[in-house]
């Protein structure tokens, strides 16, 4: 390896020539690098700014205001720093000239009071000023905190749901607050720790090259070597921070799946299983984390050892100067701790470059869930004033297309030119194989996905110029799965309806046969129910569920499964209660077991994403088309109708 021979050589006004100035030996590879350097700290520093400037718009006006004021604290008391440097070479001075004066004692205790006064001042009036800084910087990431947390979870509800879809809960609940975290570390590694130690650092080199400019240039001299290996720090770290974020949040999702199993892996038995997979996850991120810390240690070794050399460089010049009579010996003492000063944001610099980096990924991360396409069905303006007529049609859907991405990135049409027509005061039923696309027509008639060809018409009323305000208005839905959240039996119920009374509430539970059961309940409708209502049954969710579409009353619903999990006797009441044959209501109901289709005015059998038969369920079973294989699926018997049978069909 070739070397290179850098002389550093230091010129003093009337100072007997350095004999031993001493020479450094540095590699061609380490030079090669340290003139890359100011191009990667540039674009380190470029990242940084540009994230600010990103990160900026978020913070409120009044916030911006405190952070403004922070800022002028932050160089006042970066100023006092330099005075308490100043002071001591001062007290060092002063004690000396006594000494060589002969000064009595009071002289110089009284003089060293002085000064001592001084500092105690100084420190007083710096550490009030940082109480209120902190206090300034505090409040306003708390309340940004706040603010991105709400702006990031209200984006996901209100996103595209094909945008969502590839995401896991876990990760994506991980990815949040992790980023939300990462926002609100840089805000206070910028006004907390590296806005205060670069003025620190700048007063500091400001004082020294008044005093004595050679011992400034000395102090820069650090810079090239610590900026050097702070860049191939994070050169050689860089993909190993991405990839811990990511092993964090591959873990969160793991973790929530097997939450949301915990019944069936302790019914199979799969508990080892479970443990090795989370083991496997957690152990490659241990692995990664602990060469990662080790090498970080590395660097940490590296930048202290050549930060503690050009100290003694400086201590070993400063020392020259003073027995030259150059500088005073209290100017040593002040020397040093201006180095210190600047070592305060050299120091920084390593930090922030370092943790501002990683920082700046994770609102890499926020920005991009930000950027995630919005539902256009929010920029709906609300026009009201919707109202459908009995007998008219509610819903009409003409060549509607919907196709979707498969896993192995491939295009699938779900809806092949779907037609159809519901009259207000209908109940329909939808009937089909799994994969027929009946969900995927639910979801594009709630708006929760957008068809690429074709309309719908609700109450003659283009889909698209429907609101989300109207939808609420015109349509309850209730799904196998309902959405219960963690509050009191009767906040479930009442989620989603304007003021509503206790009794109202009461009413439409013994409609969905529910109110028996809650009042045995500890505390009856103040009861609590737990996380995804974990602490009830699949019924008694369902029920509640329905409870909340009975109080709300809506002229459409649509109920997707919404009785899989009653017994016979509950579904018959609760069909009852929700009015099937009632004309003043539009009931859509799609069900795998197709006896609950028995009272429906028309079903309509899905098929590859059309409508293959339309008719009632006594029609249906007599035609013996798909619909009479799912029945007899179902029932597992022969029809009494002299139908030959067919082979048997899923009802799934």
């Amino acid at each position: 390896m070739e070397w290179r021979l850098l002389t550093l050589r230091v010129a003093c006004k009337e100072a007997p020539p350095l004999r031993a100035v001493g020479y450094l030996h540095i590699p061609r590879e380490v030079v090669e690098t340290l003139m890359e350097t100011p191009q990667r700290t540039l674009s380190e520093l470029a990242l940084l700014a540009r994230r600010a400037t990103q990160v900026w718009p978020f913070v409120a006006i009044e916030d911006r205001l405190t952070l403004g004021s922070a800022a002028l604290i932050m160089g006042v008391t970066s100023a006092a720093n330099t005075g308490v440097a100043i002071l001591l070479g001062q007290l060092v001075d002063r004690i000396q000239a006594g000494a060589t004066s002969k000064l009595n004692h009071h002289d110089m205790y009284w003089a060293a009071g002085w000064i001592l006064g001084g500092l105690a001042a100084i420190y007083l009036f710096r550490e009030g000023l940082n109480v209120v800084r902190r206090s300034f910087v505090e409040k306003s990431v708390a309340r940004l905190n706040r603010d991105m947390q709400l702006k990031l979870v209200g984006h996901a509800l209100r996103g595209d749901l094909v945008s969502l879809s590839g995401e896991k809960v876990g990760a994506l609940h991980g990815k949040i607050f992790r980023s939300v975290d990462g926002l609100i570390r840089f805000v206070r590694l910028m006004f907390l720790d590296c806005l205060p130690a670069f003025l620190t650092g700048f007063f500091a080199l400001l004082v020294a090259f008044t005093k004595q400019p050679a011992l400034g240039l000395i102090m820069l001299g650090v810079i090239p070597l610590a900026v050097f290996l702070t860049m191939r720090q994070l050169k050689s770290q860089k993909g190993v921070r991405l990839s811990l974020m990511r092993d964090c949040e591959e873990i969160d999702g793991a973790v929530v799946e097997q939450l949301n199993g915990a019944e069936y892996i302790r019914v199979a038995h799969t508990y080892n299983q479970e443990m090795l997979r989370l083991f496997n996850r957690a152990e490659k991120r241990r692995t990664s984390e602990v060469r990662h810390h080790f090498e970080m240690s590395l660097y940490g070794c590296a930048k202290a050892l050549n930060e503690g050399f050009f100290h003694i460089v400086v201590l070993g010049l400063a020392t020259y100067l003073a027995i030259n009579g150059q500088i005073s010996f209290g100017d040593v003492l002040t020397f040093s701790v201006l180095y210190l000063n600047v070592m305060a944001p050299l120091n920084e610099v390593h930090r922030v470059l370092d943790e501002g980096h990683e920082a700046s990924l994770r609102v890499g991360d926020l920005l991009q869930m930000l950027h995630t396409p919005m539902d256009r069905a929010f920029d709906t303006p609300d026009t009201n004033g919707l109202k459908l007529q009995g007998g008219e049609p509610a819903i009409q859907v003409e060549n509607l297309v919907v196709h979707y991405n498969t896993p192995d990135h491939r295009m699938r049409r779900a809806l092949d030119h779907l037609s159809l027509t519901i009259r207000h005061g209908e109940t329909i039923g939808i009937a089909g194989r799994s994969g027929s696309g009946k969900s995927t027509w639910i979801k594009v008639l709630l708006r929760l996905l957008h068809p690429d060809e074709g309309s719908i018409l609700l109450g003659g009323k283009p889909l698209c110029d429907v609101s989300r305000i109207e939808m609420a208005q015109l349509i309850s839905y209730v799904g196998q799965n309902p959405f219960v959240f963690s509050g009191s039996i009767h906040d479930n119920i009442a989620y989603g309806n304007s003021e509503v009374t206790l009794a109202q509430v009461q009413r439409a539970a013994e409609l969905a046969n529910l109110h028996d059961e809650i009042m045995q309940m500890p505390g009856g409708y103040q009861a609590e129910v737990t996380e995804r209502g974990q602490n009830l049954s699949g019924g008694q969710r369902q029920r509640l569920a329905i409870a909340r579409l009975l109080l709300k009353n809506s002229p459409i619903l649509i109920l997707d499964e919404a009785t899989s999990a009653l017994d016979n006797i509950s579904e018959r009441v609760v069909q009852n209660a929700l009015g099937i044959k009632n004309t003043e209501r539009t009931t859509i109901i799609i069900a795998h077991r197709l006896t609950t289709l028995k009272n429906c005015d028309r079903i309509f059998v899905f098929e590859d994403g059309r409508i293959s038969a339309i008719g009632s369920y006594v029609e249906l079973v007599a035609q013996n088309g798909l619909f009479a294989e799912l029945v007899r699926s179902a029932d597992a018997a022969p029809l009494t109708n002299g139908a030959a049978p067919r082979p048997l069909a899923t009802a799934g």
